[in-house]
């Protein structure tokens, strides 16, 4: 047979700290809190337990503070970060495709049967070193085929 004993609370309706106490166990959420005997069960263990860590260690309170913080600033960071990355990416997708010079080479046509395994021509194939000689030589290039109307010119 189970051990049962009971105890009884007074509450000094002029102090403020008892009359908080008194409205807490008698309008608490049904649905979260079975009973005032589990409300009142649970407060004294939580109090107890949180006295004898802070006289174990004398900065538990300030340490959980600080915890807390830095959740919040890691949080708060993560939030930025995302919000900046489609800027992020943005301006380097633009900065990666104004780094490359355009280059206009001559198409060669491949005879059929002349590549590799891979897929690759095995003759008449420009190393890549090759065609960045006329990148800066202007003066071949032919853009009269071009309609520049789009850009305003």
């Amino acid at each position: 047979m189970s051990k049962v004993l009971t105890t009884c609370f007074r509450f000094n309706m002029d102090n403020p700290e008892h009359a908080k106490a008194w409205d807490y166990l008698h309008n608490y959420d049904k649905d979260k809190i079975k009973s005032t005997n589990v409300a009142a069960i649970t407060a004294v263990n939580d109090y107890f337990d949180r006295m004898g860590k802070l006289a174990d260690d004398p900065y538990f309170e300030t340490r959980q503070r600080e915890e807390r913080f830095i959740q919040q600033i890691v949080s708060e960071v993560g939030k930025a970060f995302i919000a900046e990355m489609p800027k992020f990416l943005a301006s380097l997708m633009l900065s990666l495709n104004s780094s490359y010079p355009v280059q206009f080479n001559e198409i060669r046509a491949v005879p059929m049967g002349t590549m590799d395994s891979r897929g690759y021509a095995v003759s008449g194939n420009p190393s890549a070193a090759e065609g960045f000689g006329n990148a800066d030589n202007s003066e071949n290039d032919d853009y009269s085929g071009i309609d520049f109307d789009f850009i305003g010119g």
